[in-house]
């Protein structure tokens, strides 16, 4: 069940008087943050660009942005599901990288006629609820190599992972482009299960938009009819803003 998303406290007029820098500081504290005031490529790369550093993708222009669009594709190559009216399972953006861009910034150019409300999923209630379910959900779902991201090119790693200052990292997609071994694949349905109802969703007007920490939040959408537009960046963001990279395990308190 997708719940309404809490998003009073979260969200930033990019238009007020040090906009990027609040934007930045509900980032470092929620991982997750909407804005307003960017109603397409250029205006997302003004933005992307105050962040940090812009991280092109297989499927971006020379910009570093990528256009995602229904592009009306009958047969849909791996991968490629986000370039159609189909639902997108929650997931991480670049998991097949070894140090994936930690910032996804994504803004709405144009809205479908139905549909498309965006789904963002926090990993750090995710890992928690696992922990207190079972014990050895998180031993097999952290072990090293027990996950294959990115077909067979791809990387071996895992879903949760341990990175700098004792955070913890997610790693997932749960297309046709990922693979789990023995001791993992076991949890992914509880695992798919405790997303579900982690999950909340909530609509994305034109000119509006959202950011993910990319190591801790999953995002994906709903499916949709029309000729909805969505403009995405990829972003490292400034030491300066002192946003962490994932997430502190178990609600502790993130260094």
């Amino acid at each position: 069940m997708l719940a309404a998303a809490p998003l009073s406290d979260r969200h930033v007029e990019l238009r007020a008087a040090g906009g990027v820098g609040e934007l930045a500081a509900v980032l470092a504290l929620h991982g997750f943050a909407t804005f307003d005031g960017v109603p397409g490529e250029d205006a997302l790369l003004q933005l992307a660009g105050r962040l940090g550093q812009i991280v092109r993708h297989r499927d971006s222009g020379s910009s570093g942005v990528t256009v995602i669009a229904d592009r009306g594709q009958r047969a849909v190559r791996p991968g490629q599901a986000g370039f159609t009216t189909q639902a997108l399972i929650p997931h991480t953006d670049c998991s097949d990288q070894q140090h994936p861009a930690e910032l996804v910034v994504m803004t709405c150019v144009r809205s479908g006629q139905q549909g498309g409300e965006c789904v963002i999923v926090d990993g750090q209630t995710v890992y928690s609820e696992l922990a207190a379910a079972a014990p050895d959900v998180l031993v097999d779902l952290s072990a090293p190599r027990s996950a294959l991201f990115g077909g067979s090119a791809g990387l071996l790693a895992a879903v949760f992972e341990p990175i700098d200052d004792g955070l913890v990292g997610v790693r997932l997609r749960l297309d046709d482009l990922a693979r789990f071994a023995p001791q993992a694949q076991r949890w992914i349905p509880l695992l798919r299960r405790t997303i579900d109802r982690c999950a909340f969703s909530f609509p994305l007007p034109a000119g509006t938009g959202y950011i993910v920490n990319n190591r801790r939040f999953l995002h994906g959408r709903r499916a949709f009819s029309g000729h909805r537009m969505m403009c995405r960046a990829l972003v490292r963001p400034r030491p300066a803003w002192r946003i962490p990279a994932g997430f502190a395990p178990l609600g502790e308190a993130a260094p």
